[in-house]
């Protein structure tokens, strides 16, 4: 009887030894986080708008901004006044007013900030100017050519002197957030994201790597990491402090994040980022809205499985793009935004 007391004590022991061996995947602690209210939204259909091909959508003032995949252009725009189309933008190539690449960065009145990845340059992009000169109006461009990124994936702009640039480091096998003066061309601090070696396969199958999102006020970065089902809040000036949020009790180990085939996709899209909270897709079909110190607020029970969403603060509404039939819904948020502030 004793021997098997010993047993199974040495068994609960080697549990507890094998679960506290295990270390978040990201910097920072691990905090599991649950969703005390919950809002079904429906949305409207807006069928004046063509979502053909659209990966990513954003508003801007009065316009709503389309990131196309796969086709001529890499910019859609139309006006939600009057929902007419006014134009395709940034077409792809080397002559003026042309880009090789583009990610859409962020957006503030009257500007958005698109990413040229391949040239390794911010364009800076006058939107009411574009609409109405009927080609992009590229007011500045900020490079970030540097030989100490190994391979850039992400730009984040806070201002004209200073850059937040993801890139991986194969040698390294490092994943970073370097703090870059681009006036300088000086690395300012690099951030290492991930406790554990990010190799080739880890990088582009089992993470996502580019859905990541400034805090207005350039302290925090938020990192959408989907196949690792948390979202990763990293703290720009203390590390240290950074934390990841997931609804789940356990962490993945990690010898199944490099080696599982089976892993699923929770958070995605491009979260959007106000003063105060996070708003980003979870499994297409809900959003979750989190605070910068990682408290849950609530979430959205959607009427269906979205590609990609964003909000506009201004006048309430939440714009997407369906995963399904590739069309633009629009969902009155007023209230819940109301209720929540």
């Amino acid at each position: 009887m004793k021997s098997i007391r010993l047993l199974l004590l040495s068994i609960v022991v080697t549990a507890l030894n094998n679960c506290s061996d295990k270390k978040n995947f990201v910097t920072g602690s691990m905090k599991t986080i649950h969703f005390d209210k919950e809002y079904t939204v429906a949305g409207e259909h807006l069928s004046s708008i063509d979502s053909i091909g659209v990966s990513r959508v954003m508003v801007l003032g009065q316009y709503l901004i389309q990131h196309i995949y796969s086709q001529k252009c890499f910019v859609k725009i139309y006006d939600l006044q009057n929902m007419n189309f006014t134009g395709d933008f940034l077409y792809k190539g080397k002559g003026p007013g042309e880009v090789l690449s583009a990610v859409f960065d962020h957006v503030k009145f009257p500007y958005l900030w698109i990413d040229d990845i391949n040239n390794r340059n911010l364009k800076i992009i006058d939107i009411p100017e574009t609409v109405n000169d009927g080609q992009a109006s590229i007011k500045s461009t900020i490079k970030y050519s540097y030989d100490g990124f190994a391979d850039p994936e992400k730009v984040l702009y806070v201002n004209d002197t200073l850059l937040w640039v993801k890139s991986f480091d194969r040698d390294r096998e490092t994943m970073s957030y370097f703090k870059y003066n681009p006036v300088e061309k000086k690395i300012r601090d690099e951030i290492k994201l991930y406790n554990y070696p990010i190799t080739s396969d880890i990088r582009y199958q089992k993470m996502t790597v580019l859905c990541d999102c400034i805090k207005p006020d350039g302290s925090k970065i938020v990192m959408s990491t989907g196949d690792l089902d948390q979202l990763d809040i990293i703290d720009l000036a203390h590390p240290g402090k950074s934390i990841s949020l997931t609804q789940r009790d356990h962490l993945f180990d990690y010898e199944y994040i490099k080696y599982s085939e089976n892993m699923k996709t929770f958070y995605s899209g491009y979260p959007s980022c106000s003063d105060r909270f996070i708003y980003v897709l979870y499994r297409s079909y809900e959003i979750h809205i989190i605070d910068w110190d990682g408290n849950s607020v609530c979430k959205l029970l959607l009427d269906r499985k979205l590609r990609d969403c964003t909000i506009d603060f201004d006048s309430g509404f939440m714009y997407a793009v369906s995963n399904t039939d590739e069309k633009t819904y629009r969902y009155d948020i007023r209230n819940i935004l109301k209720e929540i502030s």
